[in-house]
């Protein structure tokens, strides 16, 4: 289900104890912040590195400007990637000192917003995923036997099947209708449902245009970029059934509107399952008391960005569990993460006479990805990029996965499109941040902090990067944003989102971490300044900060 604007399962870990009946040692607290053995920072303009606080317990040290003013892109970062009921997060507090002073005088506190709560759609397609993960137990009897030589043959034009639908946004009842295949491909089979509202109904044109989108486009896109779905129902094509019992299920649209989605239990022998393949998408519909219209040429737009969206999730339950056999699904933020990724691609690679109606079809696959992606610069530091397994990850954690993955694919794809790294990403049994450091070689740690910087620098005017690290090389988030503000009723409302407060003197700032992002800072160095130390900790009494968060400092010389 692509969630787009204007638009209880519990993991338990039992821990053996040894004879004695004592609880497992804790690990020792972090050290608190001191400057006997700062990490000093060397940094020619363009050049950045990352440095773990642990190491010099939590102490970096500018040096003073040799000749005219410095100044340093600085990232405090969360690398924690385990995934956790709540998120792993925890207070930090970032403090600048002159070396052998007292310390700095003090500024006011400041905190970071709160994270904002999931919308209906996020959060039953956030349901979606944790069902994945739940159904998807090694050796569960609920698997289906795949088909023997003998495959049923595809459907016809004009044929009628009998699908089940879930009923409650929990799934937990289904409801049974009889639809018509109106289109039938080498890959796809388009139902419509016998009975929906007759006001602007689909057209037959409809129905070809989203068939032969998929068709020609999306499962092509999709297959290279992630791998082959499965076939269990062994009748060579996936099922688009379009119904309002997608519509009913967000009969108030104050909170969202599903557009449609992938149910993992039709792969399962499960109450309510189809047995094979099947995306669920939205009819058009008129106006209700609690959701506006919903006409025939927005229903086919949404339900394109849905369709390729949802074949990632499709694909990645086929190569992860059904495949691999992996004790779950991938998590919820990774799995997001590429589902919106797939959108990209649908944006680049579909020619742009293929979508009417709009400027250009990145316009209509990328234009939403480009809204979260603004909204997450725009407070990063009130959002998960590894969301909390416990809600769905909201639309600004969204925009981060994006970023994130769009970043991995630029420094670890053997094109601009990466699709080897995405496939690397969804053909395998791990997941989450074992999945990342997996694909890349690289630690999850070092690379979310490496991508907060690139996520502040890149085409940053007047800065040259020593290293592609901290770029993007395929796309210009401030040139987009840039091309797209600032006037009457524009999509951004500035050029660029991100509050990086100065800093020049004395300073403190205290906020939150959460796992995977971070808060941005510039630190000026004047002209004849002495050398001054950075100082990061739980809070201004000089704590050192959680080990849970595996913080990071990424450090990047602007001049």
């Amino acid at each position: 289900m692509a969630i787009r604007r204007p638009l209880a399962w519990t993991i338990i870990f039992l821990i053996a104890y040894g004879c004695s009946g004592s609880a497992p040692t804790q690990p020792p607290p972090p050290p608190p912040v001191s400057c006997a053995a700062p990490a000093m920072v060397a940094l020619l303009p363009g050049e950045y590195r990352v440095y773990d606080p642990a190491a010099s317990d939590g102490c970096l040290r500018l040096p003073a400007p040799v000749a005219g003013e410095t100044e340093y892109l600085v990232a405090v970062v969360s690398g924690a990637g385990e995934a956790t009921e709540t998120g792993v997060s925890g207070p930090f507090n970032l403090r600048t000192a002159v070396p052998a002073s007292a310390g700095p005088a003090l500024v006011p506190e400041s905190q970071s917003a709160p994270r904002r709560e999931p919308t209906t759609p996020e959060s039953f397609h956030h349901s979606l995923r944790l069902m994945e993960q739940d159904f998807s137990v090694a050796g569960n009897q609920r698997f289906l036997t795949s088909p023997a030589v003998t495959l049923t043959p595809p459907p016809v034009v004009g044929s009628e099947r009998v699908f089940s639908i879930c009923k409650l946004l929990a799934c937990t009842s289904f409801d049974t209708l009889t639809a018509v295949a109106r289109y039938v491909g080498d890959h796809v089979a388009v139902y419509l449902d016998k009975v929906v509202p007759t006001a602007d109904p689909f057209t037959q044109e409809d129905l070809d245009e989203l068939g032969r989108t998929f068709e020609q486009y999306h499962y092509p896109i999709g297959r290279n970029a992630f791998g082959n779905e499965s076939d269990l129902d062994g009748n060579g094509v996936i099922a688009i059934l379009l119904t309002d019992g997608v519509n009913a299920l967000t009969p108030d649209c104050s909170n969202g509107r599903i557009l449609g989605f992938f149910w993992p239990g039709d792969l399962l022998n499960i109450t309510g399952s189809n047995g094979g393949e099947v995306f669920y998408g939205m009819v058009p519909t008129p106006p209700t008391s609690g959701c506006s219209a919903s006409t025939r040429e927005k229903t086919v737009s949404w339900l394109k960005g849905t369709i390729i969206h949802e074949l990632q999730h499709m694909i990645s339950y086929n190569q992860h569990v059904l495949v691999r056999k992996a004790s779950n699904g991938e998590f919820t933020w990774l799995n997001e993460a590429l589902s919106h990724y797939a959108e990209e691609l649908a944006g680049r690679l579909i020619p742009d006479v293929e979508c009417s109606g709009f400027t250009s079809c990145r316009s209509e696959y990328i234009s939403s990805n480009l809204r979260n992606a603004y909204d997450f610069l725009a407070n990063s530091e009130a959002t998960f990029l590894v969301a909390p397994s416990g809600k769905s990850p909201t639309l600004e954690e969204r925009g981060a996965g994006w970023m994130f993955v769009r970043w991995l694919a630029d420094h670890y794809g053997a094109d601009s499109l990466g699709t080897n790294l995405t496939r690397a990403l969804v053909q395998t049994n791990l997941r989450g941040e074992a999945n990342v450091a997996s694909a890349t070689g690289g630690s999850f740690s070092n690379l979310v902090a490496e991508w907060m910087l690139a996520s502040y620098v890149d085409d940053l005017q007047d800065f040259t990067p020593l290293s592609e690290r901290i770029t993007y090389k395929y796309w210009g988030f401030r040139a987009t944003f840039q091309a797209n503000c600032c006037e009457p009723n524009a999509t951004f409302a500035k050029a660029w989102p991100t509050d990086a407060p100065v800093v020049v003197g004395p300073f403190s700032r205290s906020g939150t971490l959460r796992g995977g992002s971070g808060k941005h800072f510039r630190v000026v160095r004047m002209t004849g300044s002495s050398s001054q130390d950075l100082l990061l900790g739980s809070n201004t009494s000089g704590a050192g900060i959680d080990q849970a968060l595996k913080a990071r400092i990424a450090i990047a010389r602007i001049r």
